[in-house]
């Protein structure tokens, strides 16, 4: 019997995250990606240093994880690839190849999705040499360090999120004036509203964590004044970021970084958009409806 030459190493001194070792993506043994999921859901983030991905070894590495997830924005999609989403600062042509303005504020991907995505993949082609680290936060920690009173509270919640409210809520902020695209009502008719529970259960182990979304939430169920049942779920938030369950990733280039965004929040910072140039392939595998606690 074979023994594996790679193996998962927790970053030191993060709550959350491991890097893994011994790795060439994709040509890695199908012991390897039964494996995956496992650390995902341990570790929340899992680093992979060093790895020259084409496109189509990209997309290749995300089905081993599951259905690949279509984009609402499809304008922002990489030609011949419709599940790799262009993260980028660069304009070709006079206009823009990538989204500049996604992924700022904290918030787990696509949980204005019925089935939300369930990992992301997320890989740097091109990065600058200061600034435009990922933030990630550990939302399972934050639930588990609640006072058990305060957790029985929780699990009853439900909370209904709305893509267009992200939408509006971002072209209205004054760093992203004119830049943020507006969709289509056809790609409107994609993203309905959708109601996730507020605590959510994971399918590998059966771990509970704090769901709280992040600017898709619209309100709270149950709660009569929207605002109050917002605020409450921003105060959570605001507990789940708390630094002392965060890792934050440096970005090389090469880098692809895989995160499970059933107990992760995450979030880009900025960097100097006039002077440094940024490329960032991601890709998005679907989840299953999550579990409600």
């Amino acid at each position: 019997m074979e023994t594996a030459t790679w193996h998962f190493e927790p970053i030191a001194g993060a709550p959350l995250g491991a890097v893994a070792h011994g790795v060439d993506l994709p040509d890695v043994d199908d012991a390897f990606f039964e494996e995956l999921p496992r650390q995902l859901a341990r570790h929340g983030v899992i680093v992979f240093r060093d790895q020259h991905l084409t496109p189509e070894a990209l997309q290749e590495v995300a089905t081993r994880l599951g259905p690949l997830e279509p984009l609402v924005l499809d304008q922002f999609c990489m030609p011949g690839h419709p599940f790799i989403y262009i993260l980028s600062n660069i304009v070709e042509n006079g206009r823009p190849i990538g989204s500049s303005t996604d992924g700022y504020g904290w918030h787990t991907d696509q949980a204005y999705y019925a089935q939300p995505t369930a990992y992301t993949l997320l890989y740097g082609v091109e990065v600058p040499p200061e600034g435009a680290d990922t933030q990630f936060a550990n939302t399972r920690l934050a639930y588990e360090t609640l006072p058990p009173e305060r957790q029985s509270a929780l699990r009853k919640l439900w909370t209904e999120h709305s893509y267009m409210k992200m939408i509006m809520d971002r072209a209205k902020n004054p760093a992203f004036a004119g830049k943020v695209p507006l969709p289509t009502p056809e790609q409107q008719a994609k993203v309905p509203d959708v109601v996730q529970p507020l605590v959510r259960r994971h399918p590998v182990d059966a771990s509970l964590s704090l769901y709280p979304g992040g600017q898709t939430v619209k309100r709270v169920v149950g709660i009569e004044d929207a605002a109050a049942g917002v605020a409450l779920v921003q105060e959570l938030l605001d507990w789940c970021t708390n630094e002392r369950f965060q890792y934050r990733h440096v970005w090389s280039a090469h880098d692809l970084v895989i995160w499970d965004n059933r107990c992760t929040v995450h979030r880009a910072t900025p960097y100097d958009k006039e002077r440094y140039r940024r490329l960032m392939w991601r890709v998005s595998v679907k989840g299953e409806r999550p579990l409600s606690s």
